[in-house]
């Protein structure tokens, strides 16, 4: 159609733009996507991001990834499942209900302790580590170590320390990390160990001023990465998703630089980094 032909008759114009936008409403999909609970906040970020690349639109269902992945293996009808661990991830690969070419490490979590107890004076140093040592700690709020990857992780973190026994008795267990950050937050716990991500979330949303924000809690410990396994957050295509071409394009997207820096901001690392 020429230009010439489009001013003789206006209202082609309008006809051809009609057909474009409808064409552009027919090619976007909605994705149904399964997500840990602590990556829920990145991947609304992701999503935007992704729907303003493409068109396509999330429709996320968060959970610890033990109860997903139960959800999944009794027919949940999601297209993706991003676990917060690769375990579940690679137990749904091996069980023919995601496909292996799609596993793909999208994150490496980061676990911190977070206390409303102040750590004690020893020999002139202050280290929130030393709240698990003391006698204020009544509770101790971790994620249930049986279904959420970070609750596994603070496991291992009080194993390594030799403190798994002395303060079994002292634990409460929430079903996933955001509820175990909220014992926290609601000083039902006296400290937790949750995601980093989670934590950076928290100071954002309670106040525009970061310190305003780190000042709510008594101190942090941002836990050794030799404490514990690598917590690596991997995601699968399910072998039943119903739009490929746009499940295709969201798996690409996940492994691109805009997806990485999304990711890196909120509160984690990847291995291309």
């Amino acid at each position: 159609m020429n230009n010439e032909r489009l001013k003789k008759y206006p209202r082609l114009w309008v006809f051809f733009i009609l057909v474009l936008f409808l064409n552009g409403s027919l090619c976007a999909a909605e994705l149904s996507i399964a997500v840990a609970s602590n990556f829920k906040y990145t991947l609304q970020k992701l999503g935007a991001d992704f729907k303003l690349k493409t068109g396509h639109e999330l429709i996320i269902s968060s959970a610890s990834s033990g109860k997903l992945y139960a959800q999944i293996k009794h027919g949940a009808p999601f297209d993706v499942f991003l676990s917060a661990d690769e375990k579940r991830a690679d137990l749904l690969v091996s069980e023919k209900i995601a496909s292996a070419d799609s596993a793909y490490v999208y994150a490496l979590g980061k676990l911190v302790l977070v206390s409303n107890v102040e750590p004690s004076n020893l020999d002139g140093r202050q280290s929130c580590e030393q709240v698990l040592g003391s006698n204020n700690l009544l509770r101790l709020a971790i994620a249930n170590p049986k279904i959420a990857p970070y609750g596994h992780a603070a496991n291992q973190v009080l194993d390594k320390l030799g403190l798994w026994k002395q303060l079994q008795s002292r634990i409460i267990m929430g079903e996933n990390i955001s509820q175990t950050f909220q014992f926290v937050a609601t000083k039902n716990a006296d400290a937790g160990f949750v995601a980093q991500s989670v934590i950076d979330l928290a100071m954002t949303g309670m106040s525009m001023n970061r310190k305003a924000g780190v000042k709510k809690y008594a101190c942090l410990w941002h836990v050794p990465t030799d404490l514990y396994s690598p917590i690596k957050q991997k995601m699968v295509v399910l072998n039943k998703a119903k739009n490929k071409q746009a499940v295709e394009e969201f798996v690409r997207y996940m492994k691109s630089s805009d997806a990485r820096d999304i990711i890196v901001t909120t509160g984690y690392d990847t291995l291309d980094n």
